[in-house]
């Protein structure tokens, strides 16, 4: 599964909180990175799945997509600076469901598809616990790499 994002600035907006835009068309998440050198804020827009497994430069439809959204959720988006495009290949299983895989003293976290900033704290926790007292979950923790 590819995701796209693109970072932007803009000493005009002031979002402090992550947003999850649950758009019927252009969904969207808007993570606020902080600001830069100059003051300005900088926000990371993302929410693309393509169904492709390479990590090739942001598509075109992605990125009016992406901007669209983020101009529905502030106009003062169609003022801001584009810092950077990217594109990259999201972790998933078939079944699009996260697992904790343990293999010869390894721990692998794996499969967050779209959710990883949102299940990443959970999954944390999961493998921290795991850590201290060797309790697994068994809806994600595997323990056979032949299992995924």
């Amino acid at each position: 599964m590819r995701g796209e994002r693109i970072v932007v600035r803009s000493p005009d907006i002031a979002f402090e909180r992550s947003i999850r835009l649950l758009h019927p068309r252009f969904p969207l998440y808007l993570v606020p990175w902080g600001e830069d050198d100059t003051g300005a804020n900088r926000f990371m827009l993302g929410a693309t799945s393509i169904e492709r497994e390479d990590g090739g430069p942001v598509t075109l439809r992605s990125a009016l997509e992406l901007l669209s959204a983020a101009y529905v959720l502030d106009p003062a988006f169609g003022e801001a600076e584009i810092l950077s495009l990217g594109a990259g290949v999201r972790p998933a299983f078939p079944d699009n469901r996260p697992r904790i895989i343990t293999s010869s003293g390894y721990i692998f976290v794996n499969g967050l598809y779209r959710h990883g900033f949102l299940l990443s704290p959970v999954m944390a926790e999961m493998v921290a616990h795991y850590l201290e007292t060797g309790v697994t979950h068994p809806e994600v923790f595997i323990a056979d790499f032949g299992q995924r």
